[in-house]
């Protein structure tokens, strides 16, 4: 492959939240999970990732914010850099990613689903694949659970499938972006990296006594979202948005052993917002972190802005963003 021509590309990649949650693998290596989820993506926060391919570096390579990846950490973006290598006809031929989010990364931001779904794409644009969406979030899903849902745009819907293969297991967009004009914000209240990741919280979750019953009641959750999305009707989505993080954060609590991804200020913010829900179109929710999400429509944006900053901490205003692209 030495007469091959580098080529660098970039692309970006927004983070997304789940409204209807993804927690639990029915197959880890192929990161294929038990139940549907459905998310937005996030449009001002983002991943930026470059791609090139060549024969001078002796490995694959990553940095996230100037921070270069051990070897041994690469783990599953390894694996979709060697689906991505043998689909090219790359033998010989290693990748370098440099990749920079500009919000705080392993914080329940999502910062690993838009870091997946960027290396995804630049990286197989760069080794010259041209693939579908469909085939994009598949291989994205190698290397994150969560990153296939950051590749469409908007709403988004990843479905499990039952295919051993994972095959049937990919994401795609309900609704576009500009569907529904929601207010989101990003409340900050622990920037630092936490302590237990999702992929390690997923494994102890599964040793809970209620895991069989949060299985069975998340499973539901993704089509309520939808209906209520499809329906424009927030007081449903509210419903099912508080649902799935109170029960995903409960499982949580009663894993083995026990994680507790929200703080006290978490649970300060988490109690006000459902008391203001009961009057006003407003919801939120988390992810595996401390940071709260916050939604709500625009008749009370500014009455829910004020109530934000009077929490004292710094946050990111947005609204729900496109899906990942190619910018150079």
């Amino acid at each position: 492959m030495s007469d091959r021509k580098e080529k660098k590309v970039t692309a970006r990649a927004h983070a997304n939240i789940a409204l209807a949650k993804y927690w639990g693998k029915r197959d880890e290596t192929l990161n294929l999970p038990f139940f549907d989820s459905l998310s937005i993506n996030l449009e001002d926060l983002y991943t930026e990732t470059t791609a090139v391919w060549n024969e001078e570096d002796p490995r694959d390579a990553l940095s996230i914010n100037g921070w270069e990846v051990p070897a041994h950490k690469l783990g599953r973006i390894q694996k979709m850099l060697d689906t991505i290598r043998a689909k090219a006809g790359l033998e010989g031929m290693r990748c370098v990613l440099t990749s920079r989010n500009n919000f705080p990364v392993s914080t329940g931001l999502a910062s690993s689903a838009s870091g997946a779904a960027a290396a995804a794409v630049a990286a197989a644009a760069s080794a010259g694949l041209s693939l579908t969406e469909r085939e994009l979030t598949q291989l994205a899903r190698l290397a994150s659970g969560s990153g296939a849902r950051s590749i469409p745009s908007g709403w988004v819907r990843a479905y499990a499938g039952t295919e051993p293969d994972g095959s049937d297991c990919y994401a795609s967009s309900l609704f576009p972006h500009q569907y529904w004009n929601l207010h989101v914000f990003a409340i900050l209240v622990d920037t630092k990296p936490k302590r237990i990741s999702s992929a390690e919280g997923m494994i102890a979750c599964q040793k809970s006594p209620f895991w069989n019953a949060y299985m069975a009641s998340a499973k539901m959750h993704a089509d309520a979202a939808q209906n209520a999305i499809f329906q424009k009707d927030f007081s449903l989505l509210r419903e099912v948005v508080h649902a799935s993080t109170s029960q995903l954060h409960a499982l949580a609590a009663t894993a083995s052993p026990s994680i507790f991804y929200i703080s006290p200020k978490s649970l300060e913010i988490i109690e006000h917002i459902h008391r203001q829900s009961q009057a006003v179109p407003v919801c939120c929710t988390l992810d595996a972190g401390s940071n709260v999400i916050v939604i709500c429509e625009d008749v009370v944006y500014p009455f829910v802005k004020n109530d934000i900053i009077a929490f004292g901490l710094p946050y990111i205003q947005t609204k729900v963003g496109g899906g990942t692209t190619i910018i150079n």
